[in-house]
């Protein structure tokens, strides 16, 4: 353990520039500081008022939806029960009964408690702190918040009441886990500021000395903020985070001069970020779907406020949010299915939708993106993939006017077409039945590439709205680094490995060392085909003397052709392995007579041939723990056994590996001396493919 310490304490150091180190050791200073004046900042504070521009400042339309929706008002108040009995769904704890007394310093995971130390004394490492903060963030509070404002029943607004003053009194000003991170700070905050308001819509008198108490601490926990950014290498959606913190509270709430200086450096920080972390094409640089979902939520979230506000917000800002939610269409199947490329913690900002006992699927979200960027940016595509349902969290976002228009504007199914975004590095391929993902991006974003996998030239495909060839998602985090490693790790994804490594280096949990760089050599996307080649060299940078190049051919409606050709530049002997992950609803069997793959996904199969020019092994995994292969993890800290086809051949060579993907079983293929021929019964197609670069 001290070895592994010291190890990523080397790594984390070579991540950074010599003016981040610098930075870290002053802050090093500023902490002893902290430490030694923490009592003369515990002064109590006097909150000025509360601005009455929030996001709900007119609840009619509100109360007539869920009037005239009665399972969903249900589905809302049994939620609300829950929570008066202190039961809640983390992660993988579904229903899970606290307790009468919370512990806000517990991992309920394990049991493990953290001590109320220090805010830079406590060990994060000594239990799972994702379950801890997630209690933290208070957004199990919702439906408490909504079930008050619904009914103006007080026993809603005293337990919201009894259990932020309960966090205060256990959580003094810097001390415990709960101060450790600003990014938490700022979503718990946030939290508070919407429990807080559903009381002030209804009139609810809250007793002085308890608006004394949380006006004290929300102004402690926002100064925290301020005075905590998340700078250089750790500046990615932490930091966009804490200025959507400082924005949404400065603007909430007035403690004078405080507030204004709060939301000015919120604002600048959102601004400056959106543009430093977001591509020119709309997707963020953490090169993490779920991550993109998240930022698009926090950018949203603020500037909803904001306008609200009459606050300014330039038009470029805008124009850059509607890309982002362009972006969730574009890789949407019609089912809302998206991509798991990268890290994804199921991390939102306001859960407001009770459809969903065990938390919220990036479905929800995605609906909620959609539907409410439909409204704010008037695109009627938007909301032709929400199929018109209208989720829980537009509906309290947005005022009676927006969600008039939202019922009364036309729905229209986007235009399915493929799509290259060569800042980002993705290629979609798209036919009418037909969604697939070409990774051919960076690891992920800044030095350190923390959300990012190592999945260099991975492929997915969905068929007919259901998922089939798969990323099979995140997992684990700090808790299990066995886990975590292989979540994040080359053979984890629909690529090639070569001698058992990562294209990239794992520094540690959040950190990526030498790290593969891809080169996109051609993409062309047309009516009746749509070709990608790239390539990447992060076998070299690890002193293995190969580099994996990958052609994928589409030809529409009829079949997938991936062509993964290693090249040797020594003569040194390697293994590759080559994956095809399948979604935990498949069933993949194989046809020995054709050595033909059929993965069957309800009534629908595709079909799964691959070709060498040197002998090949294949067999099916599924669930294995050692070595770890065959699994998928659909929502964070849980996961389930998948099938996973695994190709390997070994070669002194350069050899070329091909796979035939179709949705049709008549289809036939052979290859044999770099000729490839697929008969589809209507057309038959021969491909040398010493020369296939040359299409």
């Amino acid at each position: 353990m001290r070895k592994s310490k010291l190890e990523w304490a080397y790594n984390r150091l070579l991540s950074m520039s010599f003016r981040e180190i610098l930075h870290r050791f002053f802050n090093v200073i500023k902490v002893i500081c902290e430490k030694k004046q923490i009592l003369k900042s515990q002064n109590k504070i006097k909150l000025i008022k509360k601005i009455n521009n929030y996001y709900f400042d007119n609840l009619d339309h509100i109360i007539d939806y869920y009037s005239s929706n009665k399972d969903l008002k249900n589905k809302l108040f049994i939620n609300a029960q829950k929570i008066l009995k202190h039961e809640v769904s983390i992660f993988s704890l579904k229903n899970f009964n606290l307790g009468d007394k919370i512990d806000w310093h517990k991992d309920y995971s394990s049991g493990k408690i953290y001590p109320k130390l220090f805010y830079s004394d406590v060990n994060l490492e000594m239990a799972d702190v994702k379950y801890t903060w997630e209690l933290n963030r208070f957004q199990h509070l919702f439906p408490l918040a909504q079930a008050y404002a619904l009914s103006n029943e007080e026993k809603y607004a005293s337990e919201i009441l009894s259990q932020i003053t309960d966090w205060i009194d256990e959580n003094p000003y810097m001390t415990g886990v709960n101060w450790v991170s600003s990014l938490e700070l700022s979503l718990r905050l946030i939290s508070w500021s919407w429990c807080l308001f559903s009381l002030n819509q209804k009139q609810y008198k809250i007793p002085d000395d308890v608006q004394e108490k949380i006006s004290t601490s929300i102004y402690q926990q926002t100064e925290f903020i301020f005075n905590h950014l998340s700078a250089y290498s750790s500046a990615n959606d932490h930091l966009i985070g804490e200025a959507m913190g400082l924005t949404i509270i400065g603007t909430s709430f007035d403690f004078g001069n405080d507030s204004i200086r709060w939301q000015k450096k919120g604002m600048r920080i959102l601004f400056e970020e959106l543009d430093k972390q977001v591509f020119d094409d709309g997707l963020d640089k953490e090169q993490a779907f779920g991550y993109h979902c998240f930022v698009f939520n926090m950018f949203l979230t603020t500037f909803i406020l904001l306008k609200k506000n009459n606050i300014n917000i330039p038009n470029k800002y805008w124009l850059k949010l509607e890309k982002m939610a362009d972006c969730i269409m574009n890789f949407s199947d019609n089912n809302l299915n998206l991509p798991d490329f990268g890290d994804g913690d199921d991390s939102f900002i306001l859960k407001l939708d009770n459809c969903y006992d065990n938390g919220l699927p990036i479905q929800s979200v995605a609906r909620f993106l959609l539907n409410t960027s439909s409204i704010l940016f008037e695109r009627s595509d938007f909301k032709g993939l929400t199929n018109v349902f209208l989720d829980e969290e537009t509906l309290w976002l947005m005022d009676k006017n927006h969600i008039n228009s939202y019922f009364s504007s036309p729905a229209v199914i986007p235009v399915r077409t493929s799509i290259y975004y060569p800042e980002s590095g993705y290629v979609i391929l798209k036919d009418k039945n037909i969604d697939a993902f070409v990774d051919v991006g960076s690891v992920g974003y800044l030095s350190i590439a923390a959300h990012g996998h190592s999945d260099a030239l991975s492929f997915c495909l969905n068929f007919k709205g259901k998922k089939y060839l798969i990323d099979p998602g995140t997992f684990s985090y700090n808790s299990q680094q066995g886990w975590r490693n292989y979540f994040r790790s080359t053979k984890a994804h629909n690529t090639v490995d070569v001698d058992g490594q990562n294209q990239s280096q794992i520094g540690g949990s959040f950190m990526w060392m030498q790290k593969a760089e891809t080169v996109v050599e051609d993409v062309v996307i047309n009516e009746k085909f749509d070709y990608v080649r790239a390539s990447h060299n992060g076998y070299l940078k690890q002193k293995i003397p190969v580099t994996h190049q990958r052609e994928l051919l589409f030809m529409k409606d009829k079949f997938v052709l991936v062509i993964d050709r290693l090249k040797n530049k020594k003569s040194n002997s390697h293994k590759f392995c080559l994956h095809w992950h399948t979604d935990t609803n498949c069933f993949t069997e194989l046809n020995s007579e054709l050595n033909l793959y059929k993965i069957t996904n309800q009534q629908d199969s595709i079909f799964v041939k691959t070709f060498g020019d040197t002998e090949i092994e294949q067999k099916i995994i599924n669930g294995s723990e050692n070595p770890i292969l065959g699994w998928a993890s659909k929502s964070f800290d849980s996961k389930s056994p998948s099938q996973t086809i695994e190709v390997t051949f070994t070669s002194s060579d350069s050899p070329t590996i091909v796979s035939v993907i179709y949705f049709n079983e008549s289809l036939k293929s052979n290859y044999s001396d770099n000729k490839l021929k697929i008969n589809d019964g209507e057309q038959i197609y021969d491909y040398n493919l010493r020369y296939f670069l040359d299409l």
